[in-house]
Formats: C-alpha cells, sequence, structure tokens
C-alpha cells in the first residue's frame, strides 16, 4: 500500500475514494435552498407536541381540573392490620372511581382486625367521604387524546362486597347482647 492510500478525506468537499480522484460531493437544489419570502420559519422537531401546561393534569388520564385528596384503605387482620393511601392529583371521574374502589375494600375487609374496628377502618372511611365531596365539586373533565380515565363502576351500595361489613356488625351485636343477657 502506498502513502497515497493512507490519506485521510478531505472533510469540505465529501469522502474521498481511495484509487480514484472522485470526490463525491451532493448540492441540494435551487428550491430546497431558498424559501419563498412568505413562508413561516420551519418547525424545531422539539417544538411539534403541544404545549404543556404547569398545572399537573390527573396522575392516571392526564385530564383537568385535578384535586388532591387522600384516599384510603384499610384491611384488618385479627391483631393487626395493614393500610394503603392514594394522595395523587386526581380529576373527577378517576377520583371517584378510586373512592368508591378503596371504601368498598375497606368496608370488606376493614372490620376484621381489633384495630381496625375501632379505630383504622372508620377513619379511612370518614378521609374517603371527605376526598368524595371534594372530587364530586369538581368540574367534568376535559379528556386527553389517548388516554382514557378509570371506569366509574358502581356505586358503593350497589356493590355485593359492602354488605359484607354486615357480619362483624352482627358479630358485635351477638357478643355484646349474651353479655348483657348473663
Amino acid at each position: 500500500m502506498s502513502a497515497q492510500d493512507h490519506q485521510q478525506p478531505r472533510r469540505d468537499a465529501g469522502v474521498h475514494i481511495p484509487g480514484t480522484d472522485y470526490v463525491p460531493h451532493y448540492t441540494p437544489p435551487a428550491w430546497y435552498q431558498q424559501r419563498p419570502q412568505d413562508a413561516e420559519p420551519p418547525i424545531p422537531w422539539h417544538s411539534v407536541a403541544p404545549p404543556r401546561s404547569l398545572e399537573p393534569g390527573c396522575h392516571v388520564c392526564g385530564a383537568r381540573p385535578v384535586a388532591h385528596a387522600e384516599v384510603r384503605a384499610h384491611t384488618g387482620l385479627l391483631f393487626f392490620g395493614w393500610s394503603r393511601s392514594v394522595g395523587e392529583p386526581l380529576c373527577r371521574q378517576c377520583g371517584i372511581s378510586l373512592v368508591r374502589t378503596m371504601t368498598t375494600q375497606t368496608l370488606c375487609r376493614g372490620w376484621w382486625g381489633l384495630l381496625g374496628l375501632l379505630f383504622h377502618t372508620p377513619v379511612a372511611l370518614a378521609e374517603n367521604a371527605a376526598a368524595y365531596r371534594k372530587y364530586r365539586a369538581l368540574a367534568p373533565p376535559t379528556p386527553v387524546p389517548g388516554r382514557r380515565p378509570l371506569h366509574l363502576g358502581k356505586p358503593v351500595l350497589r356493590r355485593p362486597q359492602v354488605y359484607v361489613a354486615l357480619v362483624p356488625l352482627i358479630w358485635a351485636i351477638v357478643l355484646i347482647s349474651s353479655i348483657a343477657l348473663r
């Protein structure tokens, strides 16, 4: 190989092909190089999406307006239990759906522990009622294309799981009445 084969290509004229004198060079057509006088400037690639608002949208579907409320669910076990809470900004439909779901879970599973029966479940139900009022006060959401809100589902008292809460209530009534009749 000669020293001529190891020459660096010229950066300003394109790429040099070794062994030839040909240097490819592309010249754009005139219509591409010149814009009409009344043409708008090209849109940069990073500005194609619509501008985003500084106000956060719904955590689930991105819709606005949103409210910040704490929604809780409690599961009680004999001597202990656990609680879950969601405090994200939610629109009206997603917030009401979440309140219905977590209230149903609390009414079904929250009463089965001693602390749940006395403290955690009533507190969770009271906080969920406050969150429900807050979400109901919001205007209907404006949807965001490509994102779906949560399904509302049935109201809480039309869900069969809610009536499981009657079991500990009946148990407590029987226990108190048997102690009182002795």
